[in-house]
């Protein structure tokens, strides 16, 4: 089966880490018809994926979607997440880890060249502190391709992200 993000509500790259994960493998999560909010499919999704991480069964179904993409990301993630709605069009924003592998990379630029005309917010150097999680957001230019968006910022903050051999440091 084809899977496409318009029917997921997240796409999680997997990143080196000692969890197992398989570096620049790509899991679609969340299926827009089972799913009404981001947060419960995250949650889902890592206490599934990361039973052994015991911070995903403390994280409230109430909080912000952001708080288990910090801690998915904390494991080397980059996590996307779907935010498209009829009023707004084709939306999407993509959580970056402190180091993105090339596989990572790779797959990254692999998804983004099955989307068009989205509109991307790009999040890097996540912190989180007292239940809030802290981030900057790179200034994409609209109009732009994901693909373009990509090379802006890998071009720019993002290169200091990129390590050629990764080795867990979590």
């Amino acid at each position: 089966m084809n899977k496409k993000i318009n029917d997921y509500k997240a796409v999680i790259i997997n990143g080196v880490n000692n969890k197992g994960d398989i570096d620049g493998n790509i899991d679609y999560v969340g299926d827009l018809d089972e799913y009404g909010f981001h947060i419960d499919a995250l949650i889902e999704y890592a206490l599934e994926k990361y039973p052994d991480v015991q911070v995903f069964g403390k994280i409230p179904s109430n909080c912000e979607f952001d708080v288990p993409i910090f801690f998915l990301t904390w494991l080397n993630n980059i996590v996307y997440v779907n935010v498209s709605d009829v009023k707004h069009g084709k939306k999407g924003i993509v959580f970056f880890p402190d180091e993105v592998s090339l596989k990572q990379k790779e797959a990254l630029y692999d998804f983004a060249k099955g989307l068009s005309n989205v509109n991307i917010t790009v999040i890097y150097n996540m912190d989180f502190d007292d239940g809030l999680v802290f981030s900057h957001e790179f200034d994409c230019k609209r109009g732009m391709s994901f693909e373009e968006i990509l090379d802006d910022f890998f071009n720019d903050v993002g290169k200091e992200l990129l390590v050629q051999e990764k080795k867990s440091k979590r």
